[in-house]
């Protein structure tokens, strides 16, 4: 199995923790202020906060997660860490638990449409383009972390 750290590296090489909250946001507060969000059901406004919160909580843990990671100087987790970070290793839990892989993509995409049709340029449409493919990316690799797996692992190292 791949180390921990080394995926969380992979899905984080261009930003902080604080600049990946601030694309969120800016994202995010677009597409809840466009002319199709305006037509949407309370279901939908729903689902946008259930996904924005999953968004937001997810993209701390994995930064809080990679950032103890790197102070300790290892590569996956252990039983230090494990009680560390029971927050953030939880809240990846909950979102690999609770969201269905193709909703992921489904909203992700709607998301990014809506951001396209708002972009009038070209250079802030393929940033758009960029951006979006950056946060499927992320998210698809959070959703596949199995972190129950190796929270066991880590728990199982340190009893040997």
């Amino acid at each position: 199995m791949e180390s921990l750290l080394s995926i969380l590296r992979d899905i984080t090489p261009y930003s902080t923790k604080q600049g990946f909250a601030h694309l969120c946001w800016h994202s995010l507060s677009t597409v809840i202020a466009s002319k199709e969000a305006d037509k949407w059901t309370a279901d939908q406004r729903g689902h946008f906060m259930v996904f924005t919160q999953f968004f937001l909580t997810c993209g701390d843990a994995v930064f809080t997660i990679k950032d103890a990671l790197v102070r300790d100087g290892v590569t996956d987790l252990n039983g230090k860490l494990i009680t560390e970070l029971v927050e953030p290793l939880d809240r990846l839990e909950e979102f690999a638990s609770s969201v269905e892989l193709k909703e992921l993509n489904e909203t992700i995409d709607e998301y990014t449409e809506i951001l396209l049709n708002i972009e009038t340029r070209m250079m802030d449409a393929e940033i758009t383009e960029f951006a979006a493919n950056h946060f499927k990316f992320f998210f698809r690799t959070v959703y596949s972390l199995n972190i129950e797996e190796r929270t066991k692992s880590g728990r199982l190292i340190n009893h040997h």
